[in-house]
């Protein structure tokens, strides 16, 4: 990895100021992994965290932590596969500095010490064929969980499955499972076989609207038919399934992406926000479960986890997300959408980009109470030669205003949401994007991570992140 440039001329896109602090280029890896940060190294600065590899490619970059004052790499550590869950943190060896959790394919999951770099503990110490044999498959992003077997420390409220040597047309899936693993030591604390021994991609979240913890979790694919579900922690801790309910089902295809949670309806409880596979966004309330609304896409597909943000001009938050024409794993063109919180109805839709499945991000950049909405658009440069190039976009539904953030990068975002934070703490925040490159050419497999100053202060941020404020999923 060598750090590419200090960027010091100031870029000015209408009339928001910005430039680029940092830009970072990592060898042989690709970034599905959206940015977290946390302080590392003591210095006050957050620090920033991203997970990368290659599918069942032996990388040194597995997972990267770079100084957030100048991109600096802390330390690397490698995998034998892909990572590509988002950063959790928590300090497990005592040296107070945060420590950092991370994984993705083929039973890699790692606790790291986030001082040194070092592996603190594996889920998984033998090979990726021997995981599978074990029935030990992928893992998705996580969640935490208040301390569960009484050690002083949170645990990790997962999924494993996803048989990732499964083709598109086999009906016959291995059967996934919600599991707790120890956050101190990553042993399982529970385990339990999903519904209908179905398979599952989605990333299990918890709720509380009944005043005791609940756990949604999804299962189906791309190509098989699935449901949204939910299920009591206690009954999760006893290793059993019998108490899951079903919040929705589709017929035809699964439920992949996390759903989201936010007050719809204005009576204090958090409802559910789906998008299957089938391209359905559906609005579910969270205590009565009846559907408040739906919007269906026929001929689409949805593979973007949606953001939440404040779009329209009422109190209630609206609902971002990028469908995507034709079907798995073949898409000819890829569309942005909003949808009215309150009202189920479509406010906004526009076609842009290309191989579009990374979430956006909703921050109010000029103080008028609107959300812009902010995402990596991938551009098409030559269908002959397949260059592709990716900028930041930021776009008001309001005022109608469109510009773009940061330099053009080589190469297109594949998954990873842009992350918005205050590194120093000072009042002007950065944009952190990650790219990666698509061919195995001359120059070889890349990706590249950039930080954007922003020279304004700005006062709301919605969604900052994969998965919103809290990395949950909720906006409370």
């Amino acid at each position: 990895m060598k750090l590419i440039t200090l960027l010091l001329l100031i870029c000015t896109f209408h009339t928001y100021a910005q430039h680029t602090r940092w830009s970072v280029k990592i060898d042989s890896a690709d970034i599905f992994s959206s940015p977290r940060f946390a302080d590392l190294n003591g210095d006050g600065i957050k620090d920033v965290i991203v997970g990368g590899g290659i599918e069942d490619k032996s990388v040194s970059h597995g997972v990267i932590a770079l100084n957030g004052l100048n991109g600096e790499e802390l330390w690397s550590v490698p995998s034998y596969t892909q990572i590509y869950t988002s950063a959790l943190f928590q300090d497990i060896d005592g040296d107070s500095i945060p420590d950092v959790f991370i994984g993705g394919r083929a039973a890699c999951f790692f606790a790291i010490s986030g001082a040194t770099g070092e592996i603190i503990w594996k889920f998984w110490e033998g090979t990726s064929g021997d995981s599978r044999k074990a029935g030990f498959l992928n893992f998705f992003s996580t969640q935490w969980l208040d301390d569960q077997n009484g050690d002083g420390y949170r645990d990790l409220l997962v999924t494993n499955g996803g048989d990732y040597l499964a083709l598109p047309s086999d009906r016959a899936r291995a059967t996934a499972r919600l599991m707790i693993l120890s956050g101190l030591d990553g042993s399982i604390l529970t385990s339990a076989r999903m519904p209908e021994n179905r398979e599952s991609y989605y990333a299990p979240h918890i709720h509380n609207n009944r005043k005791k913890p609940t756990i949604v979790f999804g299962t189906g694919g791309e190509t098989i038919d699935g449901k949204l579900w939910e299920v009591p922690l206690k009954s999760l801790l006893k290793g059993t399934m019998k108490k899951a309910k079903i919040i929705t089902s589709d017929s035809l295809k699964g439920f992949i992406i996390n759903s989201v949670m936010t007050d719809l309806n204005d009576d204090g409880k958090l409802d559910f926000i789906s998008a299957s596979m089938n391209a359905t966004i559906k609005a579910i309330d969270g205590c009565k479960r009846e559907t408040l609304w739906e919007q269906k896409f026929p001929g689409y597909e949805c593979y973007v986890t949606p953001s939440l943000g404040q779009f329209v001009g009422d109190d209630t938050p609206d609902v971002f997300t990028i469908i995507a024409k034709g079907s798995f794993p073949q898409y000819s063109a890829f569309k942005l959408i909003v949808i009215d919180g309150k009202t189920g109805k479509l406010s906004w839709q526009e076609d842009s980009g290309f191989n579009q499945f990374s979430p956006g991000i909703c921050v109010d950049l000029d103080g008028d109470n609107i959300d812009e909405i902010i995402y990596v658009e991938n551009t098409l440069q030559n269908p002959e030669t397949y260059e592709i190039t990716n900028k930041l976009k930021v776009i008001n539904l309001i005022t109608k205003e469109r510009y773009y953030l940061g330099t053009e990068r080589a190469g297109l975002s594949m998954a990873s949401s842009p992350g918005f934070v205050d590194l120093e703490g000072n009042g002007t925040p950065e944009l952190i994007v990650a790219s990666s490159s698509l061919n195995m050419g001359q120059g070889g497999k890349y990706s590249i991570i950039e930080c954007i100053e922003l020279k304004n202060a700005v006062k709301s941020s919605t969604w900052p992140g994969y998965l919103g404020p809290f990395e949950n999923g909720i906006l409370d």
